[in-house]
């Protein structure tokens, strides 16, 4: 049956799943302010060859340190979100983002080794922590009655297409200066964030609760909770262990071509920033998708084909540039379009009275995945032959695909998006 749109979306009333232009408008605002916090988040994997070099690390030492931001963030989140419940977001939310970019000034001012590293990655993730979930939380509230998949896509959306520009844009820049230079810029930018975030904030009404503010861990009595999490572990270890190995594999296949190692550096950062780029639209397609087909069923088709791409990428290193950059950006679609799926799940099938303890547990199991992963496989390069080692290191990660799927299968008929997703 063909539906009128007239009837369904008004001009200048609605637009898609029922959203007002001007709560469009709000949540393109919100989600801009998260972007431009996030423009140094990937400065460390941009230079990361440079930086082993400089400071002589070995790739699980690499991986420590990138995975030393995901840390900050999953144990800060077990003390930080759960204060949303009976304070609100927006004086945590608009103080842990000067945490975040103050940390980011010091690193390339600091940071010399592996240990001022480490200190300075886990203040820049615990400053994450207080911008990114509870900025989800406001925009789960906004947007609770309609589309709710597709605002919580949106700005994980941003979130992940800062992270594309942020590789890029801070290749570009190593092309002209040293990387402090660079990684200096990209963390000047995002003070910006600060007064966005101050602004789009000073008129959020701070929701009254009873919570005491503390972790509830009874939120894991919810099986539909604990498989959803579970998933989002397993996502947030593939995610991490593509954006901090990828370059780095885009390097050898240059290096394999004959390219030094300065060059196929800045061109990998480059090179895999515009590729991975195209997955800044997946949370949102994800979110859209789980809107119409349920949470757990879309996740798993997304899953699929992000393991089917880690089956094959590590094995191509003799392959034509092109056929490399072009699996990488599809590569780059698929890790990111399940992201927004268990968040915006765990928002409904969560109490609400607890959904600050439930996002912290949501965060800090599924960041630990985020933490190991990188690590687990910088230790799978360092052991394997080299032949070899970039083939077993992305097949280890397409396994954590068919852990997902198997598992998420299970609670298919869970968070269907009935309230939150349809607009009538």
């Amino acid at each position: 049956m063909e539906i009128d749109p007239a009837k369904h979306n008004p001009v200048g009333k609605r637009w898609l799943g029922g959203v007002q232009p001007r709560d469009a408008a709000w949540l393109l605002a919100v989600s801009t302010m998260l972007f431009v916090l996030l423009m140094p988040f990937s400065s460390y994997v941009a230079a990361l060859p440079l930086i082993q070099d400089e400071w002589d690390l070995n790739n699980t030492q690499a991986g420590v340190i990138f995975s030393a931001y995901l840390l900050g963030f999953a144990v800060s989140a077990l003390f930080v979100l759960p204060l949303t419940d009976r304070f609100g977001s927006k004086v945590i939310l608009v103080s842990f983002a000067s945490i975040s970019v103050v940390s980011h000034i010091l690193f390339p001012l600091f940071a010399d080794n592996l240990v001022t590293a480490v200190v300075l990655r886990v203040l820049a993730g615990v400053g994450l922590v207080g911008v990114y979930n509870p900025g989800m939380r406001i925009v789960a509230e906004r947007f609770s009655n309609h589309g709710r998949g597709m605002a919580i896509g949106t700005y994980v959306t941003f979130f992940y297409a800062s992270n594309s520009v942020s590789l890029a844009l801070t290749g570009i820049l190593m092309s002209y200066m040293k990387w402090r230079d660079a990684y200096m810029i990209m963390a000047l930018l995002a003070a910006i964030s600060i007064p966005m975030a101050y602004m789009l904030l000073r008129t959020h009404k701070v929701p009254v609760s009873g919570s005491s503010g503390t972790l509830d861990l009874s939120v894991l009595k919810n099986r539909a909770t604990r498989i959803f999490i579970l998933g989002y572990s397993l996502h947030a270890a593939e995610l991490y262990i593509v954006r901090v190995w990828l370059p780095a594999f885009l390097v050898a296949v240059l290096v394999a071509r004959g390219a030094g190692s300065a060059e196929a550096a800045v061109t990998a950062a480059t090179v895999g920033g515009i590729a991975l780029a195209t997955g800044a639209a997946g949370p949102v397609i994800g979110g859209i998708l789980s809107d119409r087909w349920g949470r757990a069923v879309s996740a798993s088709a997304i899953f699929a084909l992000s393991g089917a791409v880690s089956f094959v990428i590590g094995w191509l290193i003799g392959f034509p540039w092109p056929v490399v950059v072009g699996l990488t950006a599809i590569y780059g679609w698929a890790i990111a379009a399940d992201s927004a799926i268990y968040s915006t799940a765990v928002t409904e099938v969560s109490e609400p009275s607890k959904l600050g303890s439930t996002l912290a547990v949501h965060s800090f199991l599924g960041f630990m995945g985020g933490v190991i992963g990188p690590i687990v496989v910088g230790g799978i390069l360092d052991l394997s032959p080299e032949s070899i080692k970039w083939g077993l290191a992305f097949s280890v990660t397409g396994a954590l695909s068919i852990v997902a799927i198997l598992s998420l299968m299970t609670v298919r008929n869970s968070a269907r998006p009935s309230r939150a997703g349809k607009s009538g």
